[in-house]
């Protein structure tokens, strides 16, 4: 006869039995719920133990309607922006108990559309959501309950103008403001923009580049502004190639995303353009090889490891809050400060005035 640690699938009825006491007791003890002595919740711990109990964490979950499980939805898990963001998610998951599911979309709305009925239907407690819908985008009801949610939503780093829920995001106008104003402190009157796929957050660092030319009385040229479909090194390839070729008079370039950062580098380096020397650079985001090209990259940098954290911090609050039949008071909005880092990137064109 097999004896009971034999067994593959150790029951709730088996602790029960090795703990000498009723089934009903031992599931109160391994489900949490309910009034149960010291002596019996020890007893019961004890013999789960010993005989190596398993819970069930399906059947947990559809008893509790919990299944201790978020979704994180992003447009593209190769940009290190993003990459950071989900790996700080996933460490205050695992302090908190939960399990992430990562949806990519590739920027893709249809995609990020199907992404989010299809972690609706795993059951998740809550989702957080880098969306890709163009920022004037003003979604019908049906589009709103879905990107509204029936479990608590946050979103990151960029927002919906109609979908009333918490964001946590980079003062991108500062931050854009500040650099631009850098440049034109250091005599660059002629600035190229290279910006990708147009959410909230490029509309924010393209009004603070704006922003700064007007404040020191110089115009905004159209033609110096490039806006991408997508965020990839190709764009920034040849968004670069037809600036300079279009506007040689440039003699600066903002770069608003690290991945387009990339491609803008390459053709420099292809059209044989020394940074620093021919063509005044500022990229958006840090990043490692920033610090050691030749020159060195003055960069906007952003903190999207704490953007992870509060991200999933305040999520949890709202499933908290949600469980438990209450409201949550919290904020709406949370702008984590940027920072410009000065590196040997960018020429004062002064001295040669």
């Amino acid at each position: 006869m097999e004896s009971v640690a034999g067994k593959q699938n150790i029951t709730i009825i088996d602790v029960a039995q090795k703990a000498g006491l009723s089934s009903a007791t031992a599931g109160r003890v391994l489900g949490g719920y309910g009034n149960v002595s010291e002596k019996a919740r020890l007893k019961v711990m004890k013999a789960a133990k010993e005989l190596g109990y398993m819970p069930n964490a399906i059947a947990q979950s559809m008893k509790s309607q919990v299944t201790k499980t978020i979704g994180v939805l992003v447009g593209n898990i190769a940009n290190p922006f993003f990459s950071e963001i989900i790996h700080s998610i996933e460490v205050k998951g695992a302090e908190a108990g939960y399990s992430v599911i990562i949806a990519n979309t590739g920027e893709d709305i249809d995609e990020e559309v199907k992404a989010i009925k299809t972690l609706y239907a795993k059951r998740i407690d809550g989702l957080i959501i880098a969306t890709a819908q163009p920022n004037d985008m003003i979604l019908d009801a049906s589009k709103k309950r879905l990107y509204a949610g029936d479990v608590p939503v946050v979103y990151i780093d960029r927002e919906l103008l109609n979908v009333n829920e918490l964001i946590i995001k980079a003062d991108n106008f500062s931050g854009s403001y500040e650099a631009t104003r850098y440049l034109i402190q250091k005599g660059h009157e002629n600035i190229g923009l290279i910006a990708s796929i147009f959410t909230s957050t490029m509309y924010e660092r393209i009004d603070g580049y704006k922003k700064a030319l007007s404040d020191a009385g110089m115009p905004c040229h159209k033609e110096y502004i490039k806006i991408g479909s997508t965020a990839s090194v190709e764009e920034g390839n040849r968004f670069t190639k037809e600036l300079l070729a279009q506007s040689a008079e440039l003699t600066a370039l903002f770069v608003l995303n690290n991945i387009t950062c990339t491609g803008a580098l390459l053709a420099l380096r292809e059209m044989n353009k020394k940074i620093g020397r021919d063509i005044s650079f500022i990229a958006w985001d840090d990043f490692e090889l920033a610090k050691i090209l030749d020159p060195p990259l003055t960069t906007v940098t952003q903190d999207p490891k704490k953007m992870g954290e509060l991200a999933a911090e305040k999520l949890f609050e709202k499933i908290n809050a949600k469980r438990e039949n209450k409201e949550w008071f919290g904020e709406s909005t949370i702008v984590l400060k940027t920072q410009m880092i000065e590196r040997q990137s960018c020429r004062d064109i002064n001295l040669l005035k």
